[in-house]
């Protein structure tokens, strides 16, 4: 005869509390002490308690079927000289504008926060978030690599954008930065062009984890030596020396996300695509339609806020042990830069 499961009444029993408590205590509430979400949890392991799968299936499915309420508010956080620092990047504004449309299919608002307002302290602006009963946060993009946040974590859920967060080390959201290069150099290289020049500036390449460089360099080493045009990766980005970089070693095709490098091939005569091909790894919307890969950051914010909600209905708040990166993939553009295959 097989062995009755133990449930969360026969935990509730033993323990001489409510079962709603037990439930509570094992998700990790915060309305539950932690020592009496210890004890629960030791109690639970003791009786080797197994939750059943189907049954929260059934609790997820009837969530799911409620009409979506008010749930509470999330934080847009962002850490720069000004509030709007990030404004003038398109991709970080489609990041908030999926974050703020997922947002409020799940119930929730989400609201701007600037850590720097009227020289506040980290430590004020977690009190405002907690009076404010706001615990799930958006960490933006930093606007200098490796930049660190001394917050109180402990209180909050907490997703990022990228690579620039150089501590603490949360759960992340990025493009699939390597894959995406790697999909660019493809797409170029079927359309014929064989001396493909990569350019970037020294600091986009820290912000990207040199990513973008790494993939680049490793498709380059499976090439024949005389279609190898060495990076132009320079700390500032000068116009003289990129021309004198594309002169010197004649590249067919650039790959950047640079964009205004079209205009300044322009200005030195050359025509696109018909002298010099132009392919991006991350297409922004301008005056002409760039060949290239489109990141899809619209997507990357809906997928921030799926990321964050689910970890505040599991309580997971706090530094994570183990972070976790969510890549979002590319999607190839053909646009008007590369000549006709």
């Amino acid at each position: 005869m097989r062995e009755r499961k133990v449930t969360l009444r026969d935990i509730a029993k033993k323990a001489g509390v409510h079962y709603a408590t037990v439930s509570r205590a094992l998700a990790k509430h915060p309305s539950i002490p932690e020592s009496t979400q210890r004890r629960i949890q030791a109690l639970a392991q003791e009786m080797d308690y197994v939750p059943d799968p189907m049954l929260s299936a059934l609790s997820a499915y009837r969530v799911r079927l409620r009409p979506k309420v008010f749930q509470g508010s999330l934080a847009w956080v962002t850490n720069g000289k000004t509030g709007d620092e990030l404004e003038v990047h398109e991709i970080f504004n489609l990041y908030r504008e999926g974050a703020r449309h997922r947002a409020a299919e799940l119930g929730y608002s989400l609201e701007n926060f600037w850590l720097k307002e009227g020289g506040m302290s980290l430590k004020r602006a977690a009190d405002i978030l907690a009076a404010r009963n706001i615990r799930g946060l958006l960490i933006c993009p930093q606007s200098v690599a490796g930049a660190r946040i001394e917050l109180d974590w402990s209180h909050f859920s907490a997703v990022t954008f990228g690579y620039t967060l150089g501590w603490p080390a949360l759960h992340t959201v990025a493009s699939h930065t390597f894959r995406a290069l790697v999909s660019a150099v493809d797409q170029v290289r079927a359309h014929g062009y064989r001396r493909l020049g990569f350019v970037l500036s020294a600091e986009r390449d820290v912000r990207t984890f040199h990513i973008w460089s790494g993939a680049f360099l490793a498709c380059q080493q499976q090439w024949p030596k005389a279609e190898r045009v060495p990076l132009h990766c320079p700390k500032v980005m000068n116009e003289k020396a990129l021309m004198s970089w594309v002169e010197r070693y004649r590249p067919d095709v650039l790959i950047s996300s640079l964009h205004e490098l079209i205009e300044v091939l322009e200005r030195h005569g050359y025509r696109i695509p018909r002298d010099i091909g132009f392919a991006s790894p991350s297409l922004t919307t301008g005056p002409r339609p760039v060949s290239g890969i489109d990141e899809n950051s619209f997507q990357m914010g809906e997928a921030a806020v799926n990321l964050l909600v689910g970890m505040m209905h599991r309580n997971e708040r706090g530094i994570p042990s183990t972070p976790h990166t969510l890549m979002i993939e590319g999607t190839w553009q053909a646009g008007q830069t590369l000549a006709e295959k």
